[in-house]
């Protein structure tokens, strides 16, 4: 996920505000282009084969989902970086899995068969589609937050009933598609704990770390995370 910042004036600014703006402003091919380019060039980093990274994530955009110049877009930049496309998986919002049509089909199509993967992000915000999710081939899906923190009464110290019965069957679901699931969201010990009983085994959230530079995320790496 692209992250803007303005050191003079505003400071952070949210990925939910300038990228509807690029997209309306007819900027997102090229913002995804630049975006793309620096993940290939981080990608090629001896520290991400050494700590044993099996892919990075990217995050497309719904209009960059069904441009038709998408594939030999990202193709060119692959080739550019000598990335193989098996490193990269791409990260597309539940939303464009249920609104886009047949060129996101396409897209997708060219893209697996040149190796990449692919994850349905935000799942569970409130778009879901169970008969799309038959049709689309996914290799990951992301639980969004918005399934997860209910289950967790924090004024209560309790669990929410209702929320935690949803979250499992959802996840229960997922695991017999055979598909990898990751829960987003994920900010205390508990939370983590609860969901690797649940069988989720891919966590992420600020519990691990909130959103850092190349630089810092390097020197993560090189740490001892076992205490997590």
């Amino acid at each position: 996920m692209v992250r803007l910042t303005d050191t003079t004036t505003v400071g952070f600014i949210s990925p939910e505000e300038f990228i509807p703006i690029a997209e309306k402003k007819g900027m997102i091919m090229e913002l995804g282009e630049i975006v793309f380019d620096k993940v290939c060039a981080f990608a090629q980093k001896e520290a991400l084969k050494d700590r044993g990274i099996e892919y990075i994530e990217v995050n497309l955009s719904g209009i960059q989902c069904v441009h038709p110049d998408l594939p030999s877009q990202l193709q060119d930049i692959m080739k550019k970086y000598d990335i193989t496309p098996h490193f990269i998986n791409l990260e597309i919002t539940e939303t464009a899995f249920v609104e886009s049509g047949e060129m996101l089909q396409e897209n997708m199509l060219k893209l697996r068969q040149m190796g990449c993967s692919f994850s349905m992000d935000y799942f569970g915000t409130g778009y879901s589609n169970l008969s799309r999710m038959a049709e689309v081939v996914y290799d990951l899906v992301k639980l969004d937050k918005s399934l997860i923190w209910p289950c967790f009464d924090q004024e209560n110290s309790g669990k929410n009933s209702k929320a935690t019965a949803i979250l499992e069957n959802v996840i229960k679901l997922l695991l017999q598609l055979n598909v990898k699931i990751v829960a987003e969201g994920v900010e205390t010990k508990e939370m983590a704990t609860y969901l690797n009983n649940c069988g989720v085994t891919h966590l992420q959230g600020y519990y691990y770390s909130k959103p850092i530079s190349e630089e810092a995320y390097l020197d993560f790496l090189a740490t001892d995370q076992s205490y997590l």
